[in-house]
């Protein structure tokens, strides 16, 4: 009877993260900034974090929270690392790959990996995620209810990172397209008197028959303020054309942006 009660006491639940994922990344940027991605020991680590060493409990279970997660990870040594995954995340400038940094740590616990294999977003209560941690893999009740908590929120996290992404791609996909967007209109053909007009070019006394002069194309170029400017051309257009016209643009009389918008 002594035996079995003994047995009771010592019994545990299954490791897991006792932190979620957004306090683990924000806590992996601060020891980024301390060490950067250098090699240290254990007790660097924890007094970077506030603590006296590493052996303080409440040290221990902070740093095996930030190993869970891939946050830091065992040098030779004995010594702890940033991940360099942390520095990239830090700097890259594509937060769609930030984003998948985030969601490459949401899966390294191997409980969070198991759910989320399991069911592939579509969680059922956390009534039966806690029965289900206490049936099938060992948990006590109460490390089940915590253990459900802390996986929630890390999904919440990195959900809630991979959404603000999409949203600023599709948001920078309409501006590109708006500004890309070329609308190429052929202008209606010119109505032809019965008897061909002379037009004379230039100061020559030439004439061209209007049946000579050929349709140009309309180009709508967008701008600021919801405006529209066209520019129509003929067809050929030579690039002797395009620089004389350029140059005719450069002397159009425009106003300040800053005082018109």
């Amino acid at each position: 009877m002594a035996g079995e009660t003994a047995t009771k006491r010592a019994r545990r639940s299954p490791n897991y993260p006792q932190q979620p994922l957004n306090w683990a990344v924000e806590t992996g940027l601060k020891l980024l900034d301390k060490e950067g991605v250098h090699a240290v020991p254990p007790d660097v680590v924890a007094a970077n974090l506030g603590y006296k060493d590493a052996n303080n409990g409440s040290a221990a279970r902070v740093l095996a929270n930030l190993k869970a997660f891939g946050i830091i990870q065992k040098a030779p040594g004995g010594k702890l690392v940033v991940s360099k995954d942390v520095q990239r995340f830090k700097l890259h400038p594509a937060d769609a790959d930030r984003a998948a940094l985030i969601h490459q740590w949401l899966n390294k616990p191997l409980l969070f990996s198991k759910l989320l294999e399991k069911y592939d977003g579509n969680l059922p209560s956390d009534r039966a995620l806690v029965f289900e941690l206490v049936d099938e893999h060992g948990f006590l009740e109460s490390a089940a209810q915590s253990a459900i908590e802390v996986f929630r929120a890390s999904l919440k996290y990195a959900e809630q990172f991979s959404a603000g992404v999409t949203n600023d791609v599709a948001q920078e996909d309409a501006v590109e397209d708006e500004h890309q967007e070329i609308e190429v209109a052929v202008a209606a053909p010119p109505k032809r008197s019965s008897v061909p007009a002379p037009v004379h070019v230039g100061s020559t006394s030439h004439s061209v028959p209007v049946a000579a002069v050929r349709e140009g194309v309309r180009y709508p170029i967008r701008l600021a303020g919801g405006r529209m400017a066209w520019i129509e051309v003929p067809d050929p257009f030579y690039e002797a054309d395009k620089k004389r016209l350029e140059a005719q643009l450069a002397i159009i009389g425009t106003v300040d942006e800053d005082n018109e918008f």
